[in-house]
């Protein structure tokens, strides 16, 4: 294994010495406190510029890794790249590549368990930023099963963030809060989005957001790095696997501002995702991370434009 380990430092060492350039990055760089929102392959063709304004990150779900450490990119032939790089040029944005999620994740033992293999993952990663023109990846792997995994996690985020620095592209990474990772991992990325919904029962309450915070906190991930993930849908108490977008709950119940739970549905209504951002901010985490885009309702009633009122506030005091 010495031998691989000496080949693993000399391929990565020729990837960092590429030539640097992520194409036609933010002109301005975006405000320090993110707002992050999730653009699904399935939503690519409702992707509104107008009402997407207020984001500093716009996260495109999702690549998925193959077996030897490529990336399948087959579920995003249809993304409007051109589209999403003038937004990126017009809002100072940050464009950024998701891979992995949920059913997606299934080759990431593979990938994370071999020097190889996660030499070719860093490779493909780095050569997809410069094609596209991205400003960097976001790794959604759920969910590493035990420490040999975990430890294979963050040996892959370390090489990614050696082989991106060179070029200026960014590294995060999403888990859920309940999710373990080494403190050596948290180093390695310039962001830790939690996932903090899908929680039994009320599936995404203030106390429980505190809480994700708190653990990643413990676990080692400083403050500054944290980004608190936003549902904008809701989930039924009783049969979680019952769950509607915002924008369905607001046309089927027509629930007020301060509501959180109706029809056997908890969500996060205006008041909740105000108190929520007001929070993050409050205690200085990177910002705020919402799935996804689509699921938000219109006009006046747009989650996103209260985030986004929210901040404005902030920097106004």
């Amino acid at each position: 294994m010495r031998g691989c380990r000496i080949v693993l430092i000399c391929l990565i060492g020729l990837v960092a010495a590429a030539p640097t350039s992520a194409g036609d990055g933010p002109a301005i760089e975006p405000p320090s406190f993110r707002v992050v929102g999730y653009l699904p392959d399935y939503r690519a063709a409702e992707f509104d510029g107008v009402a997407a304004r207020g984001l500093t990150d716009l996260i495109v779900f999702s690549a998925e890794p193959t077996a030897t450490g490529h990336l399948d990119l087959s579920r995003l032939k249809n993304m409007p790249w051109s589209k999403l790089r003038a937004f990126k040029a017009l809002q100072r944005v940050r464009l950024i590549l998701c891979v992995g999620g949920w059913a997606r994740s299934t080759q990431f033992p593979a990938v994370a368990g071999s020097d190889l293999t996660r030499l070719e993952f860093v490779k493909a990663a780095v050569r997809v930023c410069l094609d596209e023109r991205l400003d960097g990846m976001d790794l959604d792997w759920e969910h590493p099963q035990n420490e040999a995994e975990q430890e294979g996690y963050a040996k892959l985020l370390a090489e990614l963030h050696q082989a991106f620095e060179p070029h200026g592209l960014v590294l995060s990474v999403t888990l859920a809060g309940w999710q373990k990772l080494p403190r050596k991992a948290f180093d390695a990325v310039d962001w830790v989005n939690v996932m903090s919904y899908d929680h039994p029962g009320r599936h995404s309450t203030f106390e429980a957001a505190q809480s994700d915070v708190k653990k990643l906190i413990d676990a080692g991930a400083p403050a500054r790095k944290i980004t608190l993930g936003l549902p904008f849908y809701g989930r039924d108490v009783m049969k979680p696997e019952r769950a509607l977008a915002y924008r369905e709950i607001v046309v089927k119940y027509r629930p007020g501002p301060e509501t959180d739970e109706i029809g056997g549905v908890y969500f996060n209504g205006p008041a909740m995702i105000r108190r929520k951002t007001e929070y993050a901010l409050d205690a200085r985490l990177a910002g705020v991370m919402v799935w996804e885009l689509g699921q938000d309702a219109q006009g006046d009633q747009s989650l996103l434009k209260v985030i986004r009122a929210a901040v404005d506030r902030s920097t106004r005091k």
